[in-house]
């Protein structure tokens, strides 16, 4: 089983993501490549992992799109597109030096969640230090397992969704 860990937040996770989106824009064209999750955050701990968002229109533009990641190293895939989203790492396992790019159509709800979700964080450094804290907690409990953190953390990620939507 994959032992997951958690890192403080370091100042080069937007250097790093800068890097990856030349390589990526390179490679796949004129699309918008964001920087997402919690290495996006200034301040946010997490699994050190650079997450990227890729926003499409239809998924023969996320199929064609996961064709030239490939190319250039992206060689997991891991389809969620029942979940809204086509997911694509350099390494199978969460590693520090590892990269996720999400694929998803622009006005899907996981699309709006994951951007809505980093923006908040972004504003309220105490809700992202509060955040961190249950991540913490949660890879105790979840005793290194990605699956079982990643549903401990979710109750959470719902809630504050709720809370930015009303």
């Amino acid at each position: 089983m994959e032992k997951l860990k958690l890192y403080q937040y370091h100042k080069n996770f937007p250097k790093k993501f800068d890097q990856e989106k030349k390589k990526i824009s390179k490679a796949i064209g004129n699309y918008g490549i964001y920087h997402i999750g919690s290495t996006a955050v200034e301040g946010l701990g997490g699994k050190g992992i650079i997450d990227i968002m890729i926003g499409v229109n239809n998924w023969e533009e996320a199929k064609d799109i996961a064709k030239k990641l490939k190319k250039i190293g992206f060689k997991h895939v891991h389809r969620k597109i029942e979940k809204g989203e086509l997911f694509l790492s350099k390494h199978q396992k969460a590693t520090l030096d590892n990269v996720h790019i999400h694929i998803a159509k622009k006005e899907s709800k996981v699309y709006q969640d994951l951007f809505s979700f980093r923006d908040y964080l972004r504003k309220n450094k105490k809700e992202a230090q509060e955040y961190f804290r249950l991540k913490t907690e949660a890879l105790a409990k979840a005793k290194g397992s990605r699956v079982r953190y990643n549903k401990l953390k979710a109750r959470y990620i719902e809630t504050v969704l709720k809370k930015i939507k009303n």
